[in-house]
């Protein structure tokens, strides 16, 4: 039988063999910011499972900006040949890979030497703090962005993914929710969407317009004072008219400062929750489109993939259960075994985000 998962689509110049994704999923695994083998081994993993597309776990932008120290920082010694060892082996099985690169905002690690900044001034705790980020701090992590951008392209990577969602500090510019600023970067979405087209023109002329560069955008902060969906489609087509090559879309944000990630329930009978957004999207802009959140039977994907004009979709807890998902479906079309039970997002301690049943029932086979 014929099907749309297995059929290649473009990211810019880039052929994609099939249009399974795989999602970023935070890795819970750097040394200190350093890419360790278990990361790497994640990346080969999932290229032999059989995804078109590989999205790598947030990238810290520079060595203060990041959620903890087991997140992987750019600026690290070895980061370059690190991540050229993984580009290497993903590309010898048939895959594309690219970084997701991260500003956490007000999620930055509570440690020494971390950044203290954020949308609007923030006071998380007694001892932790965060001030509105000047003009000039933005600047900086336009021009952070940029150089971490150059260092992946330099490692043989295929593009980037800008991480503008989930409560993160881009996010929060986004967001009217969050953002309260009374400068050039508050109030109409033109301006609360500066940040994001300055990180995104920063990162492109660093890197050329054969390099890939996307967006994982959130398309509502499923809250109150959400972004509103008109603002949402201004900012992708203003994207797409900047030369972006993809849009992937999300939503939702954590509002408390908590170290899990926005991960909603999903059952048999709610997939795809954001499917609507990113079906709105695909019939504004020409760019592809990815639908993230959700998936978890070869029938929905196929729908979504035959029935809107969305381009891909992607995957995330389901391949930390079953790396070999893309790959299985081709032979079996049983549903997922990802529960959505969320504890793969939990994973300190194991060295690298792992699924907590599968582990569970491993150790009992023993």
């Amino acid at each position: 039988m014929a099907t749309m998962m297995y059929t290649p689509f473009y990211l810019g110049k880039k052929q994609i063999s099939n249009r399974l994704v795989a999602s970023a999923m935070f890795e819970y695994g750097a040394d200190k910011g350093k890419i360790t083998e278990k990361i790497k081994g994640r990346y080969v993993e999932l290229a032999d499972g059989g995804s078109g597309l590989i999205i790598t776990g947030m990238h810290a932008v520079s060595a203060s900006a990041a959620v903890a120290p087991v997140m992987v920082n750019t600026r690290c010694d070895g980061y370059v040949e690190d991540l050229a060892e993984i580009a290497q082996a993903v590309h010898g099985r048939g895959g594309t890979i690219l970084v997701q690169l991260q500003h956490c905002g007000d999620k930055t690690y509570s440690g020494e030497g971390y950044d203290r900044l954020a949308v609007c001034d923030k006071k998380v705790s007694d001892g932790r703090t965060y001030h509105q980020a000047t003009k000039e701090e933005i600047q900086t992590v336009a021009a952070d962005f940029a150089a971490s951008a150059l260092r992946c392209k330099q490692a043989g990577v295929d593009g980037i993914q800008i991480h503008g969602a989930h409560g993160f500090l881009i996010n929060t510019f986004l967001s009217p929710s969050t953002n309260h600023r009374t400068d050039e970067y508050g109030g109409c979405i033109e301006n609360r969407a500066r940040i994001l087209f300055e990180v995104y023109n920063a990162i492109r002329q660093a890197v050329g317009s054969d390099f890939i560069v996307g967006v994982k955008f959130p398309f509502n902060d499923l809250n109150e004072h959400s972004i509103r969906e008109e603002e949402s489609l201004f900012v992708c087509q203003e994207l797409e008219r900047q030369g972006i090559d993809f849009i992937e879309v999300s939503s939702g944000m954590v509002m408390d400062n908590s170290e899990a990630s926005f991960t909603p329930v999903v059952g048999r009978d709610n997939e795809a929750p954001f499917l609507k957004y990113a079906a709105l999207l695909a019939d504004r802009v020409t760019v592809p489109v990815i639908s993230v959140c959700g998936y978890r039977t070869p029938d929905v994907v196929e729908r979504t993939l035959s029935e809107t004009k969305v381009s891909a979709v992607s995957l995330g807890r389901p391949l930390v259960r079953e790396p070999d998902l893309p790959n299985r479906w081709k032979r079996d079309r049983r549903p997922a075994a990802c529960i959505s039970c969320n504890r793969c997002c939990n994973s300190f301690g194991d060295g690298i985000i792992t699924c907590q049943i599968k582990k569970q029932m491993a150790a009992g086979a023993r």
